[in-house]
C-alpha cells in the first residue's frame, strides 16, 4: 500500500475542497464507505466489482456488456488502480473527464457516462485514506467503465443496426482492442487522444464531426450577435441539422471496414449513387449518378450490404405474381392484347405452373442492364425505359429495386477490370436484345445506405430529408440508454455466398429457368 501515491493537495485546494464539503454535504452521503477502512485490498475491491458487474457510483451501474474490457485491462495490471496509482493519476484522471464531459464533439450525451458524477465525487476522493479500499476501487472502476462505454460507442455505435433493420454485415471479430488501447495511452500519457484512436477511420465521419463543431458553435451564438452580425439564415434550423449530422455519425459507425478497390454506394434519401475506386488517385473523379428508390410508403429500398457478382445485359423480367395479380390480370380482362403489347409472354415451368414474363428489349422493366448481388431483400441495380423520372427532385417512384439513370455508366466502371470488356464492346452488346450475362471476377461490395446528412463531391455537406422515417426510428432508439453487447455487433461470416429463396433469378437462358422450380418468395419488383 506504500506505493500507492495520492495527491498533495496545495492549501488553496484544500479550501476548495472544504467548500465543496460544506456545500455539499448532503451529497457526501452518497458515499456509504467515505473515509471508513476496508480490511480488503484495493485490487481484491476492484476484482470483486468488476466479477459482480456492478459499480453504484455509476447512473447504470450494470456493466455486464462491458464487463470483458473492464477485466482484461486490470486482469493485465494484476487488478491494481490504473488511475489512482501513479504519478500521472491527476493529468489522467483529468484527461478522462475532459474527454467524457466533451463527449458532444462526438454526437454522443455526457451524461450518458456520468460525466458531471465523476467529476463531482473526485475531490472526496482526493481527500481517502489508503485503506478505504471499497471507495477508491468504486471511482477507480467507474472511471474505467464510463471511458470503455464512451470509446466503445464512438467505435461500434449505440444502438444494434439489425434491430432498426439496418442490414449491414457484421464484423467477424473486434475491430479495436479497449483494453489495450487504454493500458497503453495510460502509460504513454496520451488518454485524451483516445477518442480520435477509435473512431471511425472514414472520411465521410471526420468531415461529420468537424462540421458538428461548427453548427454547434452557430447553436451557441447569443441572439443579439446572431442578427448583428447576420447570421439569422446560417443558423436556420442548427438544431435539425445537428441531430441529422449525429445521427449520420451513428450509421457510419455501423459499418465495418470496406475493401480496399472498388465499391458501389447508394444513398437512398440523396437519390444518388457513387462508385468509388480506392485504388485511383484522389484527385480522380467519383462517378455520381442519379437513382429511383423505393415508394416510401409501401415499398421501402432495404439499407443492405452485399456482393456484386454478376451483370446481366438485355435481362428478362420474371413477373412476380403479386403484379400479376394486382396489376397485370386487370388489364389483360380489359385488352386480351395486353401480353403482347408489353412484349410479354407466358412461361411453361417444370412442374406444371406457369409465369409471366418480360422479354428483353426497350420495353422491358429492367431496361437494357441488370446489376446483380445476391440479398436476402431480392433487391438490384438496373436501368429503366422511364427516364423522365429521373428529371423530378423526389425520386420514389420503385418497388424496392434501384433504377439507375446512366447505366452504361455504372457497367463500364463494373467491368473495367474485367478481360475484353472495353467502353466499345459494352455499347454493342447494349443495342443488341439478346440475353448475356458476365460473371465478374472480382465482385464489387454494394452498400445500400440511409443518411440524411453526408459530404457528396467538393467537400459539400448536403442535407436530405427523412423520406422512410428512420431518422425517428433511430432517435427514439438512442434515448433507450445501454450497452450494446458484442455478441450484437460482431458475428461469423458465412462459409460461402448462397442465393436466397428470394433473390432475383439469373437467368442466362431459358433452359435454366425451366430448371427452377417457382421460388416460395418473389424479389421485390423494379
Amino acid at each position: 500500500m506504500s506505493q500507492f501515491i495520492f495527491f498533495r493537495p496545495t492549501l488553496s485546494r484544500y479550501i476548495f475542497v472544504a467548500y465543496l464539503l460544506l456545500q455539499t454535504f448532503a451529497y457526501a452521503e452518497d458515499f456509504s464507505a467515505l473515509s471508513v477502512a476496508s480490511n480488503t485490498t484495493i485490487p481484491q475491491e476492484i476484482n470483486k466489482i468488476i466479477s459482480s458487474k456492478q459499480d453504484v457510483l455509476l447512473a447504470r451501474a450494470n456493466f455486464e456488456n462491458r464487463a470483458e474490457d473492464v477485466d482484461a485491462l486490470y486482469k493485465a495490471n494484476n487488478y491494481a488502480p490504473l488511475w489512482l496509482g501513479n504519478l500521472q493519476s491527476e493529468k489522467n484522471i483529468a484527461d478522462v473527464l475532459a474527454l467524457l464531459s466533451n463527449a458532444a464533439a462526438q454526437g454522443l450525451n455526457a451524461e450518458d457516462y456520468s460525466a458531471s458524477a465523476l467529476q463531482q465525487k473526485l475531490p472526496f476522493i482526493l481527500l481517502l485514506k489508503p485503506d478505504s479500499a471499497t471507495d477508491l476501487a468504486l471511482y477507480e472502476t467507474a472511471l474505467t467503465v464510463s471511458l470503455t462505454r464512451f470509446l466503445h460507442d464512438i467505435h461500434y455505435g449505440r444502438v444494434n443496426p439489425h434491430s432498426l433493420n439496418f442490414n449491414v454485415k457484421l464484423r467477424t471479430q473486434k475491430s479495436v482492442d479497449l483494453s489495450q488501447l487504454i493500458k497503453t495511452a495510460i502509460a504513454e500519457g496520451s488518454v485524451s487522444q483516445l477518442a480520435l484512436k477509435v473512431e471511425p477511420n472514414l472520411q465521410q465521419y471526420r468531415q461529420l464531426r468537424l462540421a458538428l463543431a461548427t453548427y454547434h458553435e452557430l447553436a451557441n451564438v447569443p441572439a443579439t450577435e446572431k442578427s448583428r452580425k447576420g447570421k439569422v439564415k446560417k443558423i436556420v434550423n442548427s438544431s435539425e441539422r445537428i441531430t441529422k449530422i449525429i445521427l449520420a455519425m451513428e450509421r457510419l459507425r455501423w459499418l465495418p471496414e470496406m475493401t480496399a478497390g472498388q465499391s458501389i454506394i447508394v444513398n437512398i434519401p440523396a437519390f444518388q449513387l457513387w462508385a468509388i475506386d480506392a485504388t485511383e488517385q484522389s484527385n480522380t473523379p467519383v462517378l455520381n449518378l442519379n437513382v429511383i428508390v423505393g415508394k416510401a410508403v409501401k415499398n421501402q429500398t432495404p439499407i443492405l450490404m452485399a456482393e456484386m457478382r454478376y451483370v446481366e445485359f438485355m435481362p428478362y423480367w420474371n413477373v412476380p405474381p403479386s403484379i400479376l395479380k394486382k396489376e397485370i390480370m386487370p388489364k389483360l380482362a380489359a385488352n386480351p392484347s395486353y401480353l403482347a403489347g408489353q412484349n410479354m409472354e407466358v412461361v411453361s415451368l417444370k412442374n406444371g405452373g406457369m409465369r409471366v414474363r418480360q422479354r428483353p428489349g426497350g420495353k422491358n422493366a429492367l431496361g437494357r442492364i441488370k446489376f446483380i448481388f445476391p440479398n436476402p431483400e431480392g433487391v438490384y441495380l438496373h436501368d429503366t425505359p422511364s427516364k423522365s423520372l429521373f428529371g423530378r427532385p423526389r425520386r420514389d417512384f420503385s418497388h424496392g429495386c434501384v433504377r439507375v439513370q446512366n447505366p452504361s455508366e455504372l457497367a463500364q466502371f463494373v467491368l473495367k477490370n474485367q478481360e475484353g470488356w472495353t467502353q466499345d464492346r459494352i455499347a454493342n452488346t447494349l443495342k443488341t436484345n439478346e440475353h448475356h450475362q458476365v460473371s465478374l471476377k472480382t465482385s464489387i461490395p454494394v452498400l445500400f445506405f440511409y443518411t440524411t446528412a453526408f459530404y457528396e463531391q467538393n467537400d459539400k455537406l448536403t442535407f436530405y430529408n427523412d423520406i422512410y422515417g428512420h431518422d425517428a426510428t433511430l432517435l427514439a432508439a438512442l434515448t433507450k440508454v445501454g450497452d450494446v453487447p458484442d455478441s450484437a455487433l460482431i458475428g461469423r461470416e458465412p462459409e460461402s455466398p448462397s442465393e436466397p429463396s428470394n433473390t432475383p433469378t439469373l437467368e442466362p437462358d431459358d433452359n435454366q429457368m425451366f430448371l427452377v422450380p417457382p421460388q416460395a418468395h418473389e424479389p421485390l419488383t423494379p
